[in-house]
């Protein structure tokens, strides 16, 4: 092994900090770039292209088992032109060659290793290689024998195979045509679906490794309130309920891991991606405005305080994610070993503790416990016999001392690019729940962060990607302008200032003339003057995150519908056109789109605010805007006579004797405007009513009932036996 300084690579030149991580390392490595292209076909040799993100725990894995064994680097310095990418910083080249490794293997995954011809086209790869043959995996040595043969010895056969991926990754399956269903039917065929996959004991869906998915429940959101099904809103709140409560959620510091590597959501695979955060906040203040339970309001807010206190610059952008490793092991920071807990607690806390977030002595991962709400404060308060504020007390005191305690451990490292795409979300998610929180707070934080990254990602003429170490860096990729024209939309909406009406207009402008697909409709990936690659994709499906085709859809709609500019809305529409064929077929891998067609098809509330910004009245008027779930709903503010037809929803419609007033449109009928709260509510459809058999804490129970709970509980009670304290 040899990583050191003194083994520096062209690698230690990039700011990446993914990148960076592997600068010192014996393989000769190149950032993607003309050098590396260029020596490629010089030399004749084939490229070996590893990408993966600073928060990976498999990458580190393979990069500390191979990349910094000597005798591996030399196999791939003799027989390679090594080329790092950062997947985060190059989305672009993220995807095609992800689309290539899964048409030649089926799946995918990070860290991903192909191989190219020195003409940059794949024809060997997988993801993540151990250094010697296991667990049905063959070595890295080995598949790097197996690549440098096939290209000296196979040409064409490697020609032949590589025009296939291609192929395969430029026509997707053929599809029939379109029948011109509904929003509504294609929506319920994709409810129909979701059902299905339903995991009703814990939530989410399938029986093994779950990732978080807000999108799904987003649309599910968007069905109930359409349909009044009430086992869509129960599909919601189970799986909410049970990601709020376990592992995969940080019971201590707030904001959610990647995924849960298990059925329960309890033990996570422990990066934080800012993106999952800033979904995951939104989705949870949506359902609180369709439950009004307190948990709902609660975890945002914990999340955003996650955000300001770990993830945020000084100058208002947020940081992309924070790794699952530390020097003492994966996981490490977040886990804890019971007799620590004792320790920092004593006794009679610990075991109030240990009770509520499902520890053991023999933990639940490596040893150690990823906490998670087992036995809720009622059933402890019953069977311990102490009253409910006391077990309350107990519990919170016992976070904070644990915090501070975790505050001391080494942290995980965190990756300090600020992406536009990410922010944008974040910024949505701000400026949405400053409105539905009266948080004014939250809208101060979005605005800081999008006047920062207007200001140093927008040059007037085209949009950046990253920003690391203050400066701009990378063409942005469709997701980026998607994201943030929602980001502006939404500040717009929190904010009523029409210089984001301005900048969504400048942003809108810029995304047709560089990303339309003027042949089929919708957008492309990459931008016209974006650097090319072996193909040019146009995804319509979610991924992580998603589709940015999905999202510039619905913004150019909204932005349609605020400006009354038809342009932005045609634009939208032929997204929704491009894609039909996929919508109907495949409608659980479009739900994106289907969200932003069933905003597009469907009744829209229209609602105007004028008069006075502050006070009392203006506050209630807000709430009562904000109070329930309904995504088919645009707000505006009335600017004044002299720019009312920027915006013409707010034509002719001042404030009424100078007080705040309301004017409400919905199901093709517009009411009389409004000045108190109790008359826009009288005004406003209700939405379903909802019967929820809220989460069976007591099956909960049950399932921590297991021989080592009970023979911890027996300890602990010898303890108090020999400690002289009782249960009171």
């Amino acid at each position: 092994m040899n990583n050191s300084p003194e083994n520096s690579n062209r690698l230690a030149n990039e700011t990446s900090l993914y990148l960076l991580q592997h600068a010192h390392q014996p393989v000769n490595w190149y950032p993607w770039g003309q050098e590396a292209l260029e020596k490629a076909k010089q030399e004749n040799k084939p490229i070996f292209l590893s990408i993966g993100y600073s928060a990976c725990h498999w990458c580190h894995v393979m990069a500390h088992e191979s990349f910094d064994n000597e005798e591996i680097a030399r196999l791939m310095n003799d027989w390679f032109i090594n080329i790092k990418v950062d997947r985060e910083e190059r989305p672009d080249i993220d995807a095609v060659y992800m689309k290539s490794i899964v048409a030649m293997n089926g799946h995918g995954g990070w860290p991903m290793s192909v191989f190219l011809t020195p003409a940059q086209k794949p024809y060997l790869g997988g993801t993540y290689y151990p250094p010697e043959a296991r667990h049905n995996r063959p070595g890295f040595p080995q598949v790097l024998k197996q690549a440098h043969d096939l290209f000296h010895n196979k040409t064409q056969q490697i020609e032949s195979q590589a025009a296939k991926v291609i192929k395969k990754i430029e026509e997707p399956i053929p599809l029939p045509d379109p029948k011109g269903h509904s929003a509504d039917t294609v929506i319920q065929a994709a409810v129909d679906l979701l059902m299905e996959r339903f995991d009703e004991k814990f939530g989410g869906f399938g029986n093994g490794m779950k990732f978080p998915e807000p999108m799904v429940y987003s649309l599910l959101l968007r069905h109930w309130v359409k349909s009044g099904q009430n086992s869509s809103i129960e599909m919601i709140d189970r799986s909410l309920t049970q990601m709020a409560g376990g592992g995969i959620y940080d019971q201590i510091g707030g904001g959610f891991h990647r995924y849960s590597t298990d059925r329960e959501w309890r033990v996570p695979h422990f990066e934080k991606m800012l993106y999952d955060n800033a979904l995951m906040a939104r989705l949870y203040l949506e359902t609180c405005q369709a439950t009004r339970q307190d948990l709902y309001r609660e975890i945002p807010l914990e999340i955003f305080e996650y955000i300001d206190r770990e993830m945020t610059s000084s100058a208002g952008g947020f940081y992309a994610s924070q790794d699952a490793d530390t020097e003492a092991g994966e996981g490490h920071f977040f886990t804890w070993e019971l007799k620590e807990v004792l320790d920092l607690l004593g006794p009679r806390h610990a075991k109030v503790f240990a009770r509520a977030y499902g520890m053991t002595p023999g933990g639940n991962f490596e040893k150690r416990n990823v906490l998670f709400r087992a036995v809720d404060p009622e059933t402890i308060s019953k069977e311990e016999g102490m009253a409910i504020f006391e077990v309350d007390h107990s519990l919170k005191k016992a976070k904070e001392t644990l915090f501070e305690a975790r505050s001391k451990r080494q942290r995980p490292t965190r990756d300090n690019k600020i992406i536009a795409s990410w922010n944008g979300m974040m910024i949505s998610a701000l400026a949405f729940g400053s409105r539905v929180l009266n948080n004014p707070e939250l809208k101060n934080r979005s605005i800081k962060c999008a006047d920062y990254l207007w200001d140093t990602l927008w040059d007037g003429k085209c949009l950046k990607r990253v920003i690391m170490e203050g400066e701009a860096k990378y063409d942005a990729c469709l997701e980026d302008c998607a994201h943030l024209l929602d980001g502006f939309l939404n500040l717009y909406e929190a904010t009523f200032d029409l210089k984001w009406i301005d900048r969504c207009e400048s942003l809108a402008q810029y995304t047709i003339e560089e990303f339309s697909d003027q042949k089929e409709g919708g957008f492309f990936m990459t931008g016209n003057h974006h650097e090319g690659l072996i193909t040019r994709l146009k995804p319509g499906a979610d991924e992580a995150i998603p589709s940015a085709n999905a999202v510039a859809a619905l913004a150019f709609l909204k932005l349609g519908v605020v400006t009354g500019n038809s342009n932005f809305t045609k634009q939208g529409r032929g997204v929704l056109d491009s894609f039909r064929a996929e919508m109907e077929n495949r409608p659980a891998a479009h739900l994106g789109l289907l969200a932003a067609q069933d905003f597009d098809s469907g009744s829209l509330t229209e609602i105007v605010v004028s008069g006075p910004t502050s006070g009392t009245d203006h506050e209630e008027l807000m709430d009562r805007i904000y109070q329930d779930f309904r995504p088919s709903k645009v707000v505006v503010g009335y600017p004044g006579a002299d720019e009312e037809k920027r915006v013409p929803l707010s034509q002719d419609r001042g404030p009424i004797m100078g007080k705040s007033t309301v004017y409400l449109c919905q199901k093709q009928t517009c009411h009389p405007p409004v000045t108190s709260a109790e008359d826009l509510d009288s005004q406003l459809t209700r939405p379903p009513i909802i019967q929820l058999n809220i989460y069976d804490q007591e099956g909960a129970t049950k399932d921590m009932e297991k021989k080592e709970q009970e023979q911890f509980l027996n300890a602990m009670s010898q303890i108090f036996k020999f400690s002289g304290l009782d249960k009171k």
